[in-house]
């Protein structure tokens, strides 16, 4: 083995760097599947997609759920699409009446179906050809004789699932059915209604189903009904199930809603609440390519369907996030979670973007980021991710108080220390890595192959963006002493990747082998991170790396691979294929380079025209076949056929979310860029489109929008927009350049500057848009989530920094850790070992504060499984001479717990808690806040 590489390392010293060329020489795929669905209103300077919703609002078929529906025995597999905050079909048996399959509320119960409904007299078979569904709710057809159920059903936002049944008989008779619904979670109660309860996975709440019908009578644990059906006749009846939380008040207001609803009007509600949502959260793109065009909107439902919004108490879902196949490992995998960011920061509401950033944090302890404990079984461990830095950007689109850019900033120092500390063994500022799993990539990333043992890596560059990103959110926070530190540790990592990681005999970033101190020949995409984050010096010398991506047989634009096909090709040939996937986590990697190869490293081996293919051929791999009918993310894919240019095999996770694309659209074809001041700078990849639109970006307070139409074609492609390059602010046009060009514009005073050149048609100053720090995140939502996380986003905890006390403190916690601001899972004030059946922490503030508000943080570990929230607990003050209990006091909960009462004005506070059964208390974080 060590002949053969040190021949394929000779090689490659000996190949003179490939010349430069157009373009790679793949050409552009060619997509099938027929007309796609065009919406029922045309852009406009409002809100476009509002205006498709409302141009369809009077009824129950919307373009959205036309446009991604899919009809008959679809290739992808029999899932359900439609789905509530935290409940989904895991799997789906479309010829059971009902929901059947495996029922899950944020994961498979115990995989069971959420009901059945039976139909008796006869045998009924579902007719798969008329099945049809949209990304709102399903249809199919059963049938027995000339007995015809038309089933609708769906899940609504809060957890609730509706089953419509419209029974039709064709014969010349009346006929008389029985319907039977069962629910293996309701199964007591009497009248029309059963009642259960049943622990979700991993005990992490508990859950009180309840299941009634229209005209059903509970009898034998089943809902049952008889019905006559007159010949000609359709009757229609409706079962609703919902899943009812208690964390989730919504979730019973909304079954109840849904129980009292006729059929109809169950159907109608739902659809218009479900389509209503697009119109308030997406903004609308328009490209020129209709098949990318609707890659687009699959990728907005991808977002939304696998999404979790659970609410959990505690530190595992109470935050909302994106997971990682819903359908498949279904856990918020940190390696995947700035991709998501990276899309998600573009939903109008920052709750889609700021919640996995929020929720990583959190679980993390302080440390390097980890996956959600929620799900230990999936992963649990710390991968190359850039979280820090995705979460930077979609803060400078939303902006927010200081408070908020504070707390990333904690959590990015965390975990970029926390990465060095575990990985770094050497100490020279580069993580190390001996397994190809920490890359995401696994035995697709070749250069493990090459030696065994440890590896300095390239994706140290993400270190260094997450480092560079705290030292951003610590200058927006007003530490300066901070941002320091964190821009030191950056230098210190970029300078570890250009001295050790360069090899100037290849003039390639390569990987070193710790042992050996050689660099590892074998490369993969990996090893152009650090071109991706902007952490090469931008010389000529550095630049040579780039050659390699002109030449398909090292790196093609697709398939897009991990690993560098030749060093690929040298490992089988040493006995080490590994795997050789491809998957849109790649093709992600693909577009970072490109993003910042092309505008901050041009060079002559790399251009426009491959970002396009790249672009094209992305949204190909997303359609089964490339037909645009079956848009079918899958995790990953492998087997490409290069004679007949398909996929021959596309991997058991459905509708995946893993990597991100929508970005790139918005980013790079229409040249958005984030700042960190209150201009805008677009700086777009030209790839020769006629048009493209991106209408209603939130863009910190503003609704920002961007139209191109090329001048040069003489074709009015929207009309009431001019020709050119423009930019609308909440409705109002700002400027107009006569070419597709970087721009920077002050809205301030309507100033435009042209750094490569073009000429300004129109400009005019549209007051009021913010830089990110100026921003007030007001609504109920993000005050929520940051409140859980222990940032009150409007008031100053009062007792953060004081001097506390307690009855008992466990070795290893301390009572100032839960007065540090900072609710994370540690460090901790804990009372494990106490003798006592109750403890207290005290608060000293030192001088007499007024305080109204308490909020305490119960920290549930269950991996450890030593402290639970307390059973009951009370919050008191010294009055003088005695502690006096306040008014006001609820039941404990994990993590977050308020108490609100009127203002007491004292010294010395305290919480006193009494132990549940079995366990002892921790508190996580203590916090007051005055009237």
């Amino acid at each position: 083995m060590r002949i053969a590489l040190s021949s394929a390392l000779v090689l490659a010293l000996l190949t003179p760097a490939v010349p430069a060329r157009a373009a790679q020489p793949i050409g552009y795929p060619t997509f099938t599947g027929g007309s796609i669905p065009a919406a029922p209103a045309a852009l406009s300077t409002g809100s476009t997609m509002q205006a498709i919703y409302d141009a369809e609002a009077g009824g129950t078929d919307f373009w959205m759920d036309r446009l991604l529906s899919r009809s008959g025995n679809d290739p992808a597999g029999t899932w359900l699409m439609s789905r509530g905050r935290a409940l989904f079909m895991k799997t789906h048996t479309p010829g059971t009446l009902g929901f059947g399959g495996q029922v899950a509320y944020w994961e498979s119960i115990n995989d069971q179906p959420a009901f059945t409904v039976t139909a008796s007299p006869g045998t009924f078979t579902e007719q798969v050809a008329q099945r049809w569904q949209a990304p709102s709710h399903w249809r199919s057809v059963h049938t027995s004789g000339n007995i015809r159920i038309n089933q609708t059903k769906f899940i609504t936002q809060q957890n609730v699932a509706v089953a419509n049944l419209a029974i039709t008989n064709s014969g010349s008779a009346a006929a008389t059915l029985t319907l039977r619904a069962t629910s293996p979670y309701a199964t007591s109660g009497s009248g029309n209604e059963l009642t259960g309860q049943t622990s979700v996975k991993n005990n992490l709440t508990t859950l009180y189903p309840r299941l009634s019908g229209d005209g059903f009578t509970a009898t034998g644990g089943g809902l049952n009904r008889s019905l006559t059906v007159a010949a000609g006749a359709t009757v229609t009846t409706k079962i609703v199930l919902g899943f009812v939380a208690n964390e989730i008040p919504e979730s019973l207001t909304e079954y109840n809603a849904y129980r009292g609803y006729a059929a109809d009007t169950a159907f109608a509600t739902h659809v218009r609440a479900y389509n209503r949502w697009w119109a308030q959260n997406i903004p609308y793109l328009d490209v020129p390519e209709p098949a990318i065009k609707k890659t687009i909107y699959y990728r907005w439902w991808l977002m939304r369907f696998n999404h979790l919004d659970a609410d959990i108490p505690g530190q595992d879902f109470q935050f909302p996030v994106s997971v990682e196949g819903a359908l498949g490992y279904n856990n918020a995998i940190v390696l995947t979670q700035p991709m998501h960011i990276d899309d998600l920061k573009y939903l109008r509401d920052p709750v889609y973007s700021y919640g996995p950033w929020v929720s990583v944090g959190q679980v993390s302890k302080g440390g390097r980021f980890v996956d959600n404990p929620g799900d230990p079984e999936n992963w649990s461990n710390s991968y190359t991710q850039y979280i820090s830095e995705a979460a930077w950007r979609a803060y400078q689109i939303h902006g927010g108080q200081p408070a908020i850019a504070a707390q990333l900033a904690r959590y990015a120092e965390g975990d970029v220390k926390g990465q060095l500390s575990f990985y770094d063994h050497d100490n020279n500022g580069l993580i190390e890595y001996d397994w190809g799993a920490l890359t995401g990539n696994d035995a697709d990333a070749v250069s493990f192959h090459w030696r065994s043992g440890q590896l300095d890596r390239a994706e140290s560059a993400y270190v260094y963006s997450n480092a560079l990103a705290a030292a951003q959110a610590y200058t927006v926070a007003g530490n300066t002493a901070k941002a320091a530190e964190m821009q030191a540790i950056a230098d210190r990592v970029r300078n570890a990747i250009v001295t050790v990681l360069w090899n100037p005999k290849t003039q390639l970033i390569e990987h070193r082998h710790v042992a050996t101190n050689a660099h590892v020949p074998w490369k993969e995409i990996n090893n152009y991170y650090p071109f991706s984050v902007g952490a090469m010096p931008n010389t000529d010398t550095y630049k040579q790396a780039l050659r390699l991506y002109a030449d398909p047989a090292e790196y093609p634009i697709f398939p897009f691979f991990t690993a560098n096909q030749r060093d690929k090709a040298a490992a089988a040939a040493a006995g080490q294929p590994g795997s050789n996937n491809f998957s849109t986590i790649n093709s992600t990697v693909q577009f970072r380079l490109y993003s910042s190869v092309l505008r901050n490293y041009p060079n002559q081996w790399m251009n426009a025209e491959d970002y396009k293919k790249l672009l094209y051929w992305n949204a190909w791999a997303q359609y089964i076949g490339g037909n645009t009918a079956w848009p079918d993310a899958n995790e990953f894919w492998a087997d490409w056929n290069a004679a007949t240019k398909t996929i021959d095999y596309r991997s058991w996770i459905h509708h995946n979310i893993l990597g991100s694309s929508n970005w790139t659209v918005i980013e790079d074809v229409m040249g958005l860029r984030p700042r960190n001041d209150a201009q805008i700078e677009l700086s777009p990849i030209g790839i020769g489109w006629s048009h493209f639109a991106a209408n209603n970006l939130r863009y910190r307070n503003a609704d920002l929008s961007i139209v191109w139409d090329d001048p040069a074609d003489g074709v009015t492609r929207y009309p009431g927009f001019p020709q050119g390059y423009s930019v609308y602010l909440n409705g109002t046009r700002a400027f107009t350049v006569d070419r597709l060009t970087p721009v920077v514009y002050n809205p301030a005073t309507g100033a435009v500057t042209l750094p490569s050149g073009g000429a300004v048609t129109y400009s005019a100053a549209v007051p009021g848009v913010q830089a990110p720090a100026q921003v007030t995140q007001s609504s109920a939502r993000i005050v929520d989530v940051f409140a859980k996380s222990g940032t009150n986003l409007s008031a100053a905890n009062v007792f953060k920094g004081a001097t506390t006390s307690a009855s008992y403190t466990a070795s290893g916690t301390g009572g100032a850790a839960a007065v540090d601001g900072y609710p994370i899972n540690e460090p901790v004030w804990g009372t494990y070992g106490s003798p006592n059946a109750a403890d207290w922490l005290e608060v000293n503030l030192g001088a007499a504060r007024p305080v109204s508000e308490v909020r305490a943080y119960f920290r549930n570990d269950r991996a450890a499984n030593r402290y639970r929230p307390p059973s009951s607990y009370t919050v008191q003050y010294w009055n003088g001479s005695a502690w006096v209990s306040v008014a006001t006091q609820a039941a404990p909960r994990s993590n977050y717990n308020t108490v609100r009462f009127t203002a007491v004005t004292a010294q010395r506070f305290r919480i006193q808690v009494t132990h549940a059964s079995g366990f002892k208390t921790g508190i996580t974080e203590l916090q007051a806040y005055t009237p």
